[in-house]
């Protein structure tokens, strides 16, 4: 199994070449670019959530304690006192960073159901939902924000299980397979709730039809290819090789 360095790394530069092809077929403008990048570096640290003492599962609790905070506090501003809004915004965090935590893994085992194609998809979906609905960002960026945490989730499957080689010793780990699977089998009913709460998503999501529309267009990859390399190459060259 890679380790979260590793991880990160691989997600970092996976999902900044990514966005640097969308900016370029004029998917996304600067700013965009770098929510995507931001996107795929969540996505590539996500399947690791399972594991109890690892930092992406005490990075993704803190942040969902904060973010529930926060929504409580602005859905009942008007309602409460300043104090009150503090102290039940505190317990609200507190609550979601520690016994849901606990909670959570109590019911969960690394390498289990969250580790499957049909986790990455349903975090992707709910990237959808969420930067559709909470951040009140336009269909094309939503549904590229999803595909960017979906990439980002298989790239660190993907990477598990080439780690679970030894190449040198020429032999297979017993880990091999247990990353990049469709559903855990093993677990029922976790996988079963898994592809329901995708479902359920999908059901919010916005159009897609504008993005599909852009992907099917020759001129999106018309653009890639003139942008692939620098113009006038043999001019480009003689700079640093003069005859």
């Amino acid at each position: 199994m890679a380790n979260f360095n590793t991880h990160v790394c691989g997600a970092t530069a996976g999902s900044c070449l990514l966005a640097t092809l969308c900016q370029r077929a004029d998917f996304i403008d600067t700013n965009g670019a770098f929510v995507l990048a931001f996107a795929g570096i969540i996505g590539g640290i996500l399947p690791d959530i399972d594991l109890k003492y690892s930092h992406p599962s005490k990075i993704v609790f803190t942040t969902l304690g904060l973010l529930l905070a926060m929504l409580w506090v602005f859905a009942t501003g008007s309602r409460l006192s300043i104090i009150e809004l503090w102290v039940f915004g505190l317990l609200v965090f507190l609550f979601v960073r520690y016994p849901l935590w606990a909670i959570f893994h109590q019911f969960t085992v690394h390498r289990g159901s969250f580790h499957s194609i049909a986790a990455a998809l349903m975090f992707g979906l709910f990237a959808v939902v969420v930067a559709s609905h909470i951040f009140d960002v336009n269909d094309r960026l939503a549904w590229l924000t999803g595909i960017f945490v979906a990439s980002g989730y298989i790239l660190h499957l993907t990477m598990d299980e080439i780690y679970s080689v030894d190449f040198l010793g020429h032999r297979i780990k017993k880990s091999f397979g247990s990353a990049l699977k469709p559903v855990d089998f093993d677990r029922l009913i976790p996988s079963a709730l898994i592809i329901l709460f995708a479902l359920i998503a999908a059901l919010y999501t916005p159009p897609s039809d504008g993005l599909i529309s852009q992907l099917l267009e020759a001129e999106t990859y018309a653009k890639l290819v003139d942008g692939f390399l620098p113009n006038g190459i043999p001019d480009y060259l003689a700079k640093f090789f003069p005859l």
